[in-house]
């Protein structure tokens, strides 16, 4: 699989909630970057946090680019909470090595 292919089918678990299935598509050490937020460092770390912050939160991806080790996806992001209902968009910069995601650089507006 190329790393377009991975990242489909990557952010097609994560889009369904099949966290267990995302994570198989990264490093072990794997850092997630919510730039002007949080950074999450492995596999383990990531997977605690996409259970516990994913709850409630669609998202579209619009499109995406895929250049070398690298595929950047834009779109729609939706957080809804029982009194809340935040739309925003987003990008992510999907990074690649061996056929595993080694990070994922969010910016979402």
């Amino acid at each position: 699989m190329n790393n377009e292919e991975i990242f489909i089918k990557a952010n097609k678990a994560l889009a369904e909630g099949k966290y267990e299935e995302f994570i198989e598509y990264c490093a072990d050490d794997i850092k997630w970057i919510n730039v002007g937020g949080s950074t999450f460092n492995g596999k383990t770390e990531i997977l605690k946090y996409i259970n516990s912050s994913y709850d409630g939160i669609t998202f579209t991806t619009e499109d995406h680019i895929t250049e070398k080790d690298l595929v950047i996806e834009f779109g729609q992001i939706v957080f809804e909470n029982i009194d809340n209902k935040k739309e925003s968009s987003y990008c992510d910069i999907w990074k690649f090595k061996d056929g595993l995601i080694i990070e994922v650089r969010s910016f979402v507006i």
